[in-house]
């Protein structure tokens, strides 16, 4: 177990109560402000009403940051994996479910090697899938790992853990940033996933009937389109066949749109929340008053609260490395594949398929540039609180308190990262760096067309 700094308690805050308090905060703001109008009152008292009033507001602001924990939750839960409430039981049908599917799809693979067009549509799959299976793993070994910096991370939404309204902001900001991409992310797997499925009914509505193909003079076979290349220990040569393999397929979007969104979300979540604490750090060193004759009660708070937030970083770190590392090789090599299909559809004129090659495509990029985002921050967050560590004038403190504080400068000198597989950061210029690549590989794969 962690031994984080207790903090004040606020399990009424999270996940049944993130908005029960709304109507009474409104109602006690009514009533400050009736009892001022009532009677006369000192200035001071007005004041004092006023500062009630905002931390009323702020709170409420903080109860609706919440909310992010909450989709988190859902997510998560369906696949069994959310820390407070594991399911053994549906994670081991989902997760046997889709390992199955996934062998099946690497059995596909094997066999149709020597044929360059199928691997490239195998590969397209295949790599995303490969992706989702690390992501499940992942969550469910370090799941009690998560869970503990999810315990940590609800402790925050309370309003006596912030001293100003300038730190609330401060820590609302981030948490407004990962709602977004939480909103994003569920969208456009839930839109990739359905797409990508619903493909093959697509064409068949595009052409006016199942595509047939020329075998020799006036014989022709149907050709029954599925929407992943699954390798199938029988035939489909009917439509009752096709009906059955087409539907026992359709569980495979939705453990596969939850496996993808639920790890990358809940790490965009923590991570942003991480920034956002470490938003809050540096304020509270920059207004660490040193004119009194002992600060050690805030430096002491300072120190304590850097190591909290230091751990919940190695945490996650450690928990999404290998992740981070599937996703840095799937999405270099998604780029360049899904490139080639947008480039190959195109110049077939195949709008119906292009359009969800393209929508994959906005999704890799979307996934890369959110997890670039997030370490980015990370980074600037920790150049942050390294500079408000030098920017405070420890040389006028006491020489116990001044010591604390040059620990800290020294432990602030190594940031907190995001790391792929524990040797590549994931900061913007990864960013970059993937493109360039991909579209390196891309020039390759075009003197195929």
């Amino acid at each position: 177990m962690l031994n984080f700094r207790p903090s004040p308690p606020c399990n009424r805050l999270f996940p049944d109560s993130i908005d029960s308090y709304a109507n009474t905060e409104i109602t006690c703001a009514l009533a400050l402000v009736f009892s001022a109008v009532s009677r006369k009152l000192s200035r001071k008292e007005l004041c004092n009403i006023k500062h009630d009033a905002g931390e009323l507001r702020d709170q409420k602001d903080l109860d609706r940051a919440a909310e992010v924990l909450s989709w988190n939750k859902r997510l998560m839960s369906m696949l069994g994996l959310w820390p407070f409430k594991s399911n053994d039981f549906i994670f081991s049908i989902n997760f046997g479910y889709f390992s199955f599917l996934m062998i099946m799809e690497y059995l596909d693979l094997f066999l149709y090697i020597g044929d360059l067009e199928h691997v490239i549509m195998n590969l397209t799959e295949n790599m995303a899938f490969s992706q989702i299976f690390v992501r499940m793993s992942m969550l469910r070994l370090y799941n009690s790992q998560i869970g503990e910096v999810i315990t940590e991370a609800m402790k925050d939404f309370d309003r006596t853990c912030y001293k100003t309204a300038e730190e609330v902001k401060a820590f609302i900001t981030y948490n407004a940033r990962s709602k977004i991409f939480v909103k994003l992310l569920t969208a456009f797997v839930a839109l990739t996933a359905s797409s990508y499925y619903l493909t093959p009914i697509i064409i068949i509505l595009g052409i006016g009937g199942l595509p047939e193909v020329m075998i020799s003079e006036n014989v022709t076979q149907i050709i029954y389109l599925l929407p992943y290349r699954f390798h199938l220990f029988y035939a489909v040569e009917n439509m009752r066949a096709y009906t059955i393999t087409y539907a026992w397929q359709m569980p495979f979007v939705f453990v596969s749109g939850f496996g993808q969104s639920a790890a990358d979300c809940i790490m965009v979540t923590l991570v942003f929340h991480i920034c956002g604490q470490m938003s809050v750090l540096a304020l509270r060193i920059n207004n660490i008053n040193t004119e009194l004759c002992d600060c050690k009660g805030e430096i002491r708070h300072v120190v304590l609260m850097h190591i909290r937030l230091l751990r919940m970083g190695q945490i996650i770190g450690e928990a999404f490395s290998a992740t981070l590392l599937a996703h840095l090789l799937g999405a270099t090599s998604l780029v360049c594949i899904l490139g080639y299909q947008i480039l190959t559809n195109f110049a077939k004129g195949e709008r119906g398929v292009l359009v969800t090659f393209l929508i994959f495509q906005f999704l890799v990029l979307l996934i890369l540039y959110a997890h670039c985002t997030v370490g980015e921050s990370l980074l600037t967050e920790s150049a942050k609180v390294c500079e408000a560590f030098y920017d405070c004038r420890w040389y006028n403190m006491s020489k116990e308190n001044a010591r604390m504080i040059v620990l800290c400068m020294a432990r602030s000198q190594k940031p907190l990262c995001l790391i792929a597989g524990k040797f590549t950061m994931f900061c913007l210029s990864t960013l970059t760096d993937v493109l360039k690549t991909s579209m390196g590989y891309l020039s390759v794969l075009r003197s195929f067309l």
